[in-house]
């Protein structure tokens, strides 16, 4: 049987495009295979710090939780091994990591960047037992490394639950809230440096500026209007009577502020 030029040349022109497409193939999988089988250079972590420039977690902590978790550090590993999911997934679970990102660069570096929990308050409560809030609620463990700089809880608050912002009459959901009312006002966050719940559930607030106290009363009652009055007696009034002139300042009446003073 003949077989014609053109189907010969047809044919020939085939049978390249598929040797071509499979050393392609082979070469793309040497290439993964290779990358596989090449080991991580080095490691870099990046940990988010805090306003004052601290962190919770360093660059130890991190080593240990990978080492505790896979049973060796990823540095010297070959690239096959690395899970940077499974990495994530074991920072993730520290109490004070809220987010890791872990990825492998083009040189076999492994980037680890740590965002950590950020505290808003530092609750002390009647049991003597110290911890932090986040601002969604969450309980973080208080730390041996440094003290967060944060508005302090202290007093009658009752016991830690992690749905205490459901409870209505949970006296952390009271302290809770109102500490967000102070730490929303940019006067008031700098001024306020502890909300005291007594035996009632009132509160009383600590100034960092000035010997006095300020009786709030019930923390969810007029709240705003309060704060109010407050800063108005604070822009208003102190600068000419002077900061240590009163002893206590009561906001619990509405509509004005009963100063007494020393």
């Amino acid at each position: 049987m003949k077989v014609h030029p053109g189907r010969l040349k047809w044919i020939a022109a085939r049978m390249g495009w598929i040797i071509g497409a499979l050393v392609l193939v082979l070469l793309i999988w040497g290439g993964v295979r290779y990358r596989q089988q090449s080991r991580v250079s080095r490691v870099y972590i990046q940990i988010e710090e805090d306003a004052q420039g601290n962190a919770f977690v360093d660059s130890n902590d991190v080593r240990d939780i990978l080492v505790k978790t896979f049973g060796h550090f990823v540095e010297g590993q070959t690239l096959e091994k690395i899970d940077v999911g499974a990495i994530e997934s074991a920072l993730e679970q520290d109490l004070f990591v809220e987010e890791a990102d872990v990825y492998v660069d083009a040189m076999a570096n492994v980037n680890i960047s740590i965002r950590q929990r950020l505290p808003i308050l530092r609750v002390m409560d009647v049991e003597d037992e110290t911890y932090y809030l986040d601002a969604q609620g969450r309980q973080i463990p208080f730390s041996t490394k440094y003290t967060a700089r944060v508005l302090v809880v202290t007093g009658d608050i009752g016991l830690y639950n992690s749905s205490f912002m459901e409870l209505e009459d949970h006296r952390l959901r009271h302290s809770f809230i109102l500490a967000e009312a102070i730490l929303e006002d940019p006067l008031l966050s700098k001024q306020i440096e502890q909300i005291h719940i007594n035996r009632l559930g009132d509160a009383l607030l600590v100034p960092k500026v000035g010997n006095h106290k300020i009786y709030f009363g019930a923390p969810l009652e007029r709240t705003v209007e309060k704060l109010d009055e407050l800063k108005i007696f604070y822009r208003e009034a102190m600068p000419y009577e002077g900061w240590e002139k009163y002893k206590l300042l009561n906001l619990a009446f509405e509509g004005q502020i009963v100063a007494k003073k020393r």
